[in-house]
């Protein structure tokens, strides 16, 4: 069943908010260690960037086709209180915040953003800003940050099947 686009739109604002809470929760979680804690500030920053410019679609009715159906909506529902359940769990390591926020950004979440954001391309100002808080991006940052704060090679082959994957799927939606 389809959703009208501007609900669509709606949700799509709300999992990128969703998503940005889940890293600030990852911020608080790791306050100790400052450049941990700021490095998930960033990536908190960019998901508000992404959800910045849902609502620009959505105010201004720049709408893709094709929008993904209420089956595919309640599937990411599910997918992030999932994740935001783990995002709080007192007990979480580094590595394990390493391995929520890989498959957060290896989601299909992304790869329909990219889609839902294809409107903006006739603005070379709102392309530019999507390019910049672009998944690949998001994939390149976590495996610097994992390097520099020793998270397991498990864990960055993780990344990288995960940066190949999002890539695909990005040009797939295209």
């Amino acid at each position: 069943m389809k959703s009208p686009p501007r609900n669509v739109y709606r949700r799509f604002v709300e999992f990128e908010e969703k998503a940005a809470t889940i890293y600030l929760d990852l911020v608080s979680h790791f306050s100790q260690d400052r450049r941990l804690s700021s490095f998930w500030l960033d990536m908190a920053m960019q998901e508000k960037q992404h959800a910045g410019l849902l609502q620009f679609c959505l105010r201004d009715g720049l709408f893709a086709s094709d929008l993904p159906d209420t089956a595919e909506i309640q599937k990411l529902t599910g997918f992030f209180k999932r994740l935001e359940k783990r995002a709080t769990d007192p007990k979480l390591t580094a590595e394990e915040a390493f391995s929520l926020a890989i498959e957060l950004e290896a989601s299909e979440i992304n790869a329909i953003y990219c889609y839902l954001t294809t409107t903006l391309h006739t603005s070379m100002y709102l392309l530019r800003r999507k390019i910049v808080t672009s998944m690949p991006n998001h994939v390149d940052e976590l495996i610097v940050a994992a390097r520099k704060f020793g998270v397991g090679n498990q864990a960055l082959k993780e990344l990288d099947r995960a940066k190949k994957n999002c890539s695909a799927r990005w040009r797939a939606r295209k």
